[in-house]
């Protein structure tokens, strides 16, 4: 019986651990905003593809290649909608660029990857950069909805730090 419960919480704490390295991932369907502005969803990007990506320090879009991609299934997303009925799924720590700059809805998680520091959380009514062919804009965050199904996910690794890849729309963080 002992056994039983030690390899229990062993596997119970495996899970956790699976599920923490599962920072920053976007939902099955989003759709990736291609270096020639064409769109692919996020499970089908490949190592090699490349990418469209905002450049926060220059202020600039700049091309960035792929280098792999890994998914998990997770069951604690969030919806996050504009006022143009745009929306993102993506994991609670994900980072996207906001008019004050790094935003998410679990600053403190966020800040668990190196990479993003001083990030913000983001509140209904705030305004977040968002990408289309012919300009960035600011527009106005309306929803923020908790997804508690399990829903497969998606993390994309680029060549190079820093810099937001285009997510339906949103500029987003990556690993």
């Amino acid at each position: 019986m002992k056994i039983k419960i030690f390899l229990f919480t062993l596997t119970c704490l495996f899970m956790f651990a699976l599920n923490m390295d599962a920072q920053i991932s976007l939902a099955a369907g989003t759709k990736i905003t291609l270096a020639d502005d064409t769109k692919k969803n996020v499970e089908e990007i490949k190592a090699g593809d490349k990418i469209l990506v905002f450049n926060v320090k220059e202020k600039v879009y700049e091309e960035k290649a792929v280098k792999g991609t890994s998914k998990v299934m997770l069951s604690r997303l969030v919806r996050i909608t504009l006022e143009t009925g745009m929306q993102v799924v993506m994991s609670l720590d994900n980072p996207f660029f906001a008019e004050k700059g790094w935003v998410s809805i679990s600053p403190e998680q966020t800040m668990d990857d190196k990479q993003f520091k001083n990030i913000q959380h983001i509140n209904i009514g705030e305004f977040t950069l968002f990408y289309n062919v012919s300009s960035t804009d600011y527009v106005e965050v309306t929803t923020i909805q908790g997804i508690l199904e399990p829903t497969m996910t998606y993390t994309l690794q680029l060549d190079g730090d820093g810099g937001a890849v285009v997510a339906n729309g949103f500029l987003v963080g990556h690993k």
